[in-house]
């Protein structure tokens, strides 16, 4: 019985997280306190070695907000930007708000979490190499 009803809670808990995740394939890059950072591996759009296009996300579980974001990331001038925002409800996905472009090339510090998605696209997703070709698809 009790083996039953820990089945049942992971098989829940693995519903919720697929939930999420159910039309992407996000992937944890790291955490702050209550602050999760993922990418959506399958939206990465490499231009080149040193920049390319991609949805992350951040989520903020004591808030229960999910920000969704495309960006732009340069990695040779350490600048990402925003090409559109929207902040869900994240319990349940509803869209709360939505923006577009903000126009302006943010710079990220060494140690940022911006960084740390930029080190994951470039260096842990499975084909980085094909970074080599503009336009390829991840």
């Amino acid at each position: 019985m009790l083996r039953q009803i820990v089945g049942l809670v992971i098989g829940a808990l693995l519903l919720l997280s697929a939930e999420v995740c159910s039309a992407e394939d996000m992937r944890f890059v790291d955490a702050n306190d209550y602050t999760g950072y993922y990418v959506d591996a399958s939206s990465v759009n490499y231009e080149s070695t040193a920049a390319c296009n991609a949805v992350i996300a951040v989520i903020k579980a004591d808030r229960n907000r999910m920000f969704r974001y495309t960006m732009h990331f340069d990695r040779g001038s350490a600048t990402y930007q925003i090409l559109s925002s929207e902040v869900l409800a994240y319990d349940t996905k509803t869209v709360l708000s939505k923006s577009g472009p903000d126009g302006v090339a943010h710079p990220y510090a060494y140690a940022s979490p911006m960084r740390s998605i930029v080190d994951f696209i470039y260096n842990d997703l499975p084909h980085a190499a094909s970074a080599a070709s503009p336009g390829t698809c991840r």
